[in-house]
Order: structure tokens, then C-alpha cells, then sequence
């Protein structure tokens, strides 16, 4: 092989090296850049998927709400009631005392 042919076999393979490391690192690139994207993709389906999850918790917060303040209002109903009932029996119970007291303490 002569002097100029192998200074062209030398550049032929510098210059395939040379493209086979641009095509790689291109490929490298867009393979990267399509990972990110899917990345992207899939972080806002959980963004998406978690507001979703926050609002159903907030609606099933506030219906639980709800159903505590209804009981609670329930509760103090007809504790208020039964208080009263009570009250009414000390009531009649301090009358009947006092009739009693009257009739067996009679001062004249």
C-alpha cells in the first residue's frame, strides 16, 4: 500500500469514527429526551391522580362532618329533653316536699 492510500484509509476511518460517535451520541440525546418526556407524562397522571384522591377525601371529610355535627345536634336534643324530664321531677318532688313539710311542720 502506497504513502497517499494509506493517509486516505486513515481519513476514511477517522471519518466513519467520527460519524459513528455523532449518530451515537445524537441517538443518546433523543433517547433522553424521549425518557423525560414520558417522565413528564407519568408525573402528571399521579399530579392529576392525587387531586383526584384530595378532592374525594375532602368531599368524604365534609360529608363526615356533617354527619357528626346531625349526631351531635341529635345527642344534645335529647339530652336537653331528659335534662328537662329531670328537672320537671325535682320540681314536682320539691313541691311535694314542701306540701309535706307544711302538713307535718304546721306552725300556728
Amino acid at each position: 500500500m502506497t504513502e497517499p492510500q494509506t493517509w486516505t484509509t486513515i481519513g476514511v476511518l477517522a471519518a466513519a469514527l467520527l460519524g459513528t460517535i455523532t449518530l451515537m451520541t445524537t441517538m443518546l440525546g433523543r433517547t433522553i429526551t424521549a425518557q423525560f418526556g414520558g417522565l413528564r407524562s407519568e408525573i402528571g397522571k399521579v399530579d392529576s391522580k392525587i387531586d383526584s384522591l384530595r378532592n374525594e377525601m375532602s368531599v368524604e371529610i365534609g360529608s363526615l362532618r356533617n354527619e357528626m355535627v346531625t349526631g351531635f345536634d341529635g345527642l344534645r336534643a335529647e339530652m336537653n329533653a331528659r335534662f328537662e324530664a329531670v328537672n320537671m321531677r325535682f320540681t314536682t318532688l320539691d313541691r311535694d316536699v314542701q306540701a309535706l313539710s307544711e302538713r307535718v311542720f304546721r306552725t300556728e
